[in-house]
């Protein structure tokens, strides 16, 4: 067979990760009331300090990709009720290419660790070694290539994909010789019927306010390093957006040095979840009973705090610019930044405020 693919389609409601959109977009196919996943993932707010400096705040060469002086929200979602997982290691010499296109007639989507860089287009193409988990659904022997969904070309935006056998070869190398062996994850639906809306609960959404709200604090161990000792510290909780806004110069300063693209994402992670949530009283309304005047009174509010967290985000990557390419940082940008920290203080009690009245909803 010269062509094969099984039945997906790029999920852009809202960005998770590469490999949680991917799997959502395998969930969609049996039931498209899956788009709503997002609302369920458990998340907190994170920020990295280094070493307790009142200075600029700057992270050590070589460091994790995911260590950033910025505002962060980490997300994760828990998708083993409605998928199986099977990990394969082919033998170093084995028939790969054949390996993986019967796993795909077996109905299996692949998730295969590539490096970027060997990809013949893209943001990484040529420029850096991204270690980057490839979302196989199909193959086309005339083109000579794999069907891949990829964030590759627009950063957290997923589109279709071509990568080409022979750089697909590279890609994988590049990887098994760093680590010495190499895994393909394979992925399908669980053979009962997957309804979304029957499939969550009240305690589970519960449980996720709760979780939000969470205060954790410890060393940063980064397994990218080879000491275990970083010197970074990694917080979690609300209040950490009260300490982002107190260090908000330094940790913009400490920015000037990094890679400001790939930092930049971190920016936008609060507004990316807050877009999520914004579905969360539909959610209510569906399972539970939510009254239509409550419905529309607590969407509002989610839709408020999203909008926040967007031009809290947006203007954080104007005033980045002008501090790194004005010589002298006049009153105005001096004002931005004062409005900056007002906004932060308010998004703190805002945070807090919406979810007392989701609880109450709950209860």
């Amino acid at each position: 067979m010269k062509e094969f693919s099984l039945q997906v389609e790029p999920f852009n409601g809202t960005w998770m990760d590469c490999v949680s959109n991917n799997l959502i977009s395998i969930l969609m196919v049996h039931d498209r009331d899956f788009e709503y996943v997002p609302c369920l993932a458990k998340a907190r707010y994170r920020l990295f300090s280094h070493d307790n400096s009142n200075e600029s705040i700057e992270f050590p060469p070589g460091s994790s990709n995911i260590v950033t002086p910025l505002l962060d929200m980490v997300r994760t979602l828990d998708f083993s009720p409605y998928l199986d997982y099977e990990t394969l290691t082919p033998d170093k010499e084995g028939p790969v290419h054949q390996i993986i296109k019967d796993c795909l007639h077996r109905g299996f989507y692949i998730f295969a660790d590539v490096d970027r860089f060997y990809y013949p287009s893209g943001v990484d193409a040529g420029k850096n070694h991204l270690k980057h988990p490839a979302f196989i659904y199909g193959y086309d022997d005339e083109a000579n290539a794999y069907l891949l969904i990829e964030d590759c070309i627009q950063p957290s935006t997923m589109e279709s994909y071509l990568l080409p056998y022979d750089r697909f070869d590279e890609a994988m190398a590049a990887v098994r010789s760093e680590t010495g062996t190499y895994h393909l994850i394979l992925v399908r639906k669980k053979d009962q019927e997957l309804q979304f809306f029957s499939s969550y609960t009240k305690e589970q959404i519960y449980s996720s306010l709760e979780f939000l709200l969470q205060e954790e604090q410890g060393p940063f161990i980064d397994h990218v390093m080879s000491s275990a000792d970083t010197g970074v510290t990694v917080s979690y909780g609300l209040s950490v957006i009260r300490d982002f806004a107190e260090t908000l110069e330094q940790r913009l300063l400490g920015l000037l040095k990094d890679d400001f693209e790939y930092r930049a994402l971190a920016i936008k992670n609060p507004y990316y979840y807050r877009r999520s949530t914004i579905q969360l009283p539909f959610l209510f309304y569906r399972k539970n009973g939510l009254d239509e005047r409550r419905l529309q009174s607590l969407t509002d509010e989610y839709k408020k705090l999203c909008n926040d967290w967007n031009v809290y985000g947006n203007t954080l990557i104007k005033y980045y610019y002008k501090l790194k390419y004005m010589k002298d940082l006049n009153w105005m940008a001096q004002s931005e930044m004062d409005a900056l920290k007002r906004l932060l203080a308010k998004l703190y009690d805002k945070e807090r405020d919406l979810i007392d009245k989701t609880r109450a909803v709950l209860a």
